[in-house]
């Protein structure tokens, strides 16, 4: 309902601005002027080269005459100031102009014999474009002075001349015409301007929901392509350029979907079988692995076809949330059921241990009970940490200036060494957006984990942290290495799992939950391994401008 006054209301608006103003329309006034200044020339030229000289000028020669010249001067002066200027002109020029019209055709009728001369017929002319340039009063007054003209002129004729009723029965038949000439015109009109401000009205909502829809496409996080069904590409978003590979979308925009031969590829292997399920796959220029899906914009085969392509990490980010939920609600009722018993083993542990006849071999199981029983329980508080994690809550951070803070806070709390190298060039993707809590708590993990295995090599607790970029220059990326001996090839592939560990002491959660808090906050944490130079941890960070 409030649409549809709205929109009323809009057309009526548009409506009344047009019938309040002068028809400005260029192109019909400049073909009524030609119109006049030919219909000026013409009866002067006939005149003087005796055409039609029975009709013509056949009661007064000379005011024939010059009413024609001063009509043609008037007329060719108007178009070329028209022509020269292509200017609208105004209300009252107007008016003057139709007036003008109808004294040179009344003074030229008289002088031709009157009505009967059949000059006065041209005054429809005038009186229907008086009707199309005006509005309102105005059509009715121009129509009422011609039919008084010419009502007037015959009745003069009448009073000096030996015409007869017939002459006045054609007059009054004319300013009949007249009149309804005016009307029919201004109706017209007035459903040709109606039909303008709906067109109009039409127009400015299509090219405003066009404005907005580019806005929204352009600023998701979906790439969206539409190809056209010759395989022509003609429409693409900054976020599937970004996804593909691209600098700028103009160089694939109206080009052949050939020209990028991964999606041409895609594309074709699901024009074979459109039902067929995509799978992920991996694009090497912007290191991204996303999943690409098709679909025809129309009913048949042959019609436009849509393309959206979608960062696999986010899926997969959303897949972990639900299954996250489903954790967090076994974990709880798993906690509860085995914290009581191994508080209790844990308690009669120590219990045991102190006892003061313990032999050494009962005393090394004491020890192995309450060990164990910490372990057990530090995984209880892991897996609890996973479940109960809030929402990610991203800020904006300056690497530059928050990473040196961080660094300095974590030194305070141990005797380490960490080097903070900044390799990055422009100061703008320096900034990021993450949640600063879990920022911390991702790298006191990877901190944590590269000291201690630093220290088990060389003996000294020491770190490098790179700040640069990564992906073309692209994205931001922080990487940690150690002086460690790295993680062997086959351990690769596992380290990020949950409950996965190298150690007897470690929960195998550590990482895992690394990778977790990063992809909430829509980072990646990978383990890069070299094979020739030192291995490292690396987070990439999204652009802080992306659209969440």
């Amino acid at each position: 309902m409030t649409d549809a006054y709205s929109e009323r209301a809009k057309k009526e608006q548009l409506t009344q601005k047009l019938n309040s103003v002068v028809f400005q329309n260029y192109g019909l006034l400049r073909v009524y002027t030609y119109y006049r200044a030919v219909l000026g020339v013409l009866f002067l030229g006939m005149y003087s080269w005796g055409i039609a000289t029975q009709v013509l000028g056949s009661e007064n020669g000379k005011l024939f005459f010059y009413t024609a010249i001063g009509y043609s001067i008037i007329n060719i002066g108007t178009l070329f100031r028209l022509w020269r200027y292509q200017s609208q002109t105004s209300l009252s020029r107007l008016i003057a102009l139709l007036i003008i019209d109808i004294v040179a055709l009344v003074l030229m009728m008289h002088a031709s014999g009157g009505i009967q001369s059949g000059i006065g017929y041209l005054l429809i002319i005038t009186v229907a474009a008086g009707s199309i340039f005006l509005q309102g009063q105005m059509t009715v007054f121009i129509a009422a002075m011609a039919t008084v003209s010419v009502l007037l002129e015959t009745t003069i004729v009448a009073l000096t001349t030996d015409v007869g009723s017939r002459s006045v029965f054609s007059a009054g038949t004319l300013g009949i015409l007249l009149f309804i000439t005016a009307l029919l015109f201004q109706y017209l009109t007035q459903k040709i301007r109606e039909s303008s401000a709906e067109a109009l009205l039409q127009a400015q909502q299509a090219a405003h929901a066009k404005v907005i829809s580019q806005q929204i496409i352009s600023r998701m996080r979906t790439g969206v392509i539409v190809i056209s069904s010759e395989g022509y590409v003609q429409l693409i978003n900054d976020a599937a350029c970004k996804f593909v590979g691209l600098d700028d979308a103009n160089s694939l925009h109206y080009q052949a979907i050939s020209q990028c031969p991964i999606l041409f590829n895609c594309f074709h292997e699901w024009k074979k079988n459109p039902r067929k399920a995509t799978t992920p796959i991996y694009i090497p220029e912007s290191n991204r692995e996303v999943r690409i899906n098709f679909a025809f914009l129309g009913e048949t085969d042959n019609s436009d076809v849509l393309i959206f392509i979608e960062d696999n990490r986010q899926l997969a980010q959303e897949a972990q949330k639900l299954k996250l939920a489903s954790l967090g609600k076994l974990t709880a009722s798993i906690a509860h059921e085995i914290r009581n018993p191994l508080g209790a083993i844990s308690h009669a542990a120590q219990l045991m241990a102190e006892t003061p006849d313990l032999d050494n071999g009962n005393q090394r199981l004491t020890e192995i009970i309450v060990n164990h029983s910490k372990r057990v329980n530090q995984i209880i508080e892991n897996t609890l940490q996973l479940s109960r994690r809030n929402q990610s809550k991203p800020e904006m951070l300056q690497l530059n200036e928050w990473l040196p803070q961080f660094i300095r806070e974590y030194q305070e709390g141990g005797d380490c060494d960490i080097t903070l190298r900044d390799d990055i060039t422009d100061s703008t993707l320096a900034n990021i957006k993450i949640d600063p809590h879990h920022f911390k708590q991702i790298l006191t993990n990877l901190f944590d984990n590269g000291i201690r295995y630093s220290e088990m090599a060389t003996g000294r607790k020491q770190l490098l942290i790179l700040l640069t970029q990564t992906s073309g220059d692209e994205f931001t990326a922080i990487q940690v290495f150690d002086e460690g001996p790295g993680v062997d090839e086959k351990d690769i592939a596992h380290i990020f799992e949950p409950f996965y560990t190298t150690e007897n002491t470690g929960s195998g959660l550590g990482l895992y939950i690394c990778r977790e808090l990063c992809e909430s906050n829509q980072a990646s944490l990978h383990y890069i391994h070299t094979g020739v130079s030192k291995s490292y941890f690396q987070i990439s960070f999204a652009h802080a401008q992306q659209v969440f």
